[in-house]
């Protein structure tokens, strides 16, 4: 995909990179005076596309723990990243824990990966002009995390929802109504723009219509 200029709040500009993994995850690449990589998929395409666009990343945000969306993390952190997640997934992460990974759904096994930031909900990291807002989202994993970035009313879903159809709960730590409760708090902002952890983008109406058909709720 090609890249996406967006304007922040004040008025300068940043790139998006949306890369899909061949496994079908989506990472995305965002390019301020600081460069954030969230997710690191798991297919070494995806490396060298991020290669391409970039010399180095300054932070991996992982959405969650699930292999297909952290499988490259160590290669990120090779060209010098650090690497954050929510502190309740970095916990199966740090231990190579291969239920909650579910590593074994690709035929393989999770190394440990080290998480260098531990995020909770409300977390601000900033990237100059950038700022992106952290919003716990449990139900698909205890420590699935959304990226909100207010300045272009962008959002980074990782698997909580998708442009059709909202993440699986019948994975170890997952909880239907956790993953309603979430979805529930992203319905109360302002977003323009969804870039989901599979799939195409999309925008807030995805959201309310998502909801409306998995959860039954007309908003």
């Amino acid at each position: 995909m090609e890249y996406i200029n967006k304007n922040n709040a004040a008025g300068g500009k940043k790139m998006i990179y949306p890369i899909m993994d061949p496994y079908g995850s989506n990472c995305y690449l965002i390019i301020d005076k600081k460069v954030i990589l969230v997710d690191s998929g798991a297919n070494s395409g995806t490396i060298k596309r991020i290669n391409e666009l970039t010399t180095h990343v300054d932070l991996l945000i992982n959405t969650h723990c699930h292999y297909d969306h952290i499988a490259n993390d160590l290669s990120i952190k090779g060209i010098g990243a650090k690497i954050a997640a929510h502190v309740l997934d970095a916990s199966p992460m740090e231990r190579a824990d291969d239920l909650y990974v579910n590593a074994g759904l690709f035929g393989a096994a999770c190394p440990k990966i080290m998480v260098d930031q531990k995020l909770k909900d409300r977390d601000v990291i900033e990237l100059e002009k950038t700022k992106l807002q952290i919003i716990h989202t449990p139900g698909h994993t205890k420590g699935s995390i959304c990226i909100y970035e207010p300045g272009s009313r962008s959002l980074f879903s990782g698997d909580t929802i998708f442009t059709d159809g909202i993440g699986r709960t019948d994975f170890a730590g997952g909880n239907l109504n956790e993953l309603k409760n979430s979805v529930e708090e992203l319905l109360k902002l302002r977003v323009d723009t969804l870039y989901p952890g599979h799939g195409p983008s999309g925008t807030g109406e995805d959201i309310k219509r998502v909801y409306n058909l998995f959860f039954g709720v007309k908003i």
